[in-house]
């Protein structure tokens, strides 16, 4: 019985010696500490920018409504400093319509590339 033992402790010292070898040794002393910390700045991060996109639709919806209140409360002014509205609203629609425009599809592409980042 004891040389049957003898090939097994020959094959557990080689087992050890090869799991030895794949031990990791950590490259600094705190390199989990900063690579959890690290993760953690980067959930915070996600989770303002999922805010600030929040925000911006927000703002984005209080804007236009504003705007749409006081196109509707000067639309009854005939002049404003000797100049006609009727002459100065179509101009001022272009824009605002432009811009409108140009800032919901922004909002829009931000929103859809967010929710595919998140997965």
């Amino acid at each position: 019985m004891f040389l049957m033992d003898i090939p097994n402790k020959n094959r557990d010292d080689e087992l050890k010696q090869l799991l030895g070898y794949s031990r990791l040794e950590m490259p600094f002393d705190d390199f989990e500490e900063r690579v959890m910390s690290h993760l953690k700045k980067e959930v915070q991060s996600e989770k303002s920018i999922d805010r600030s996109i929040r925000l911006s639709w927000l703002f984005f919806v209080l804007g236009t409504a504003f705007g749409l209140l006081v196109s509707v409360i000067i639309s009854p002014v005939t002049s404003i400093l000797g100049f006609s509205v009727s002459k100065l609203m179509i101009p001022l629609y272009i824009v605002g319509a432009t811009l409108l425009l140009l800032f919901f599809e922004q909002l829009v592409n931000i929103t859809i590339e967010r929710k595919k980042h998140r997965g």
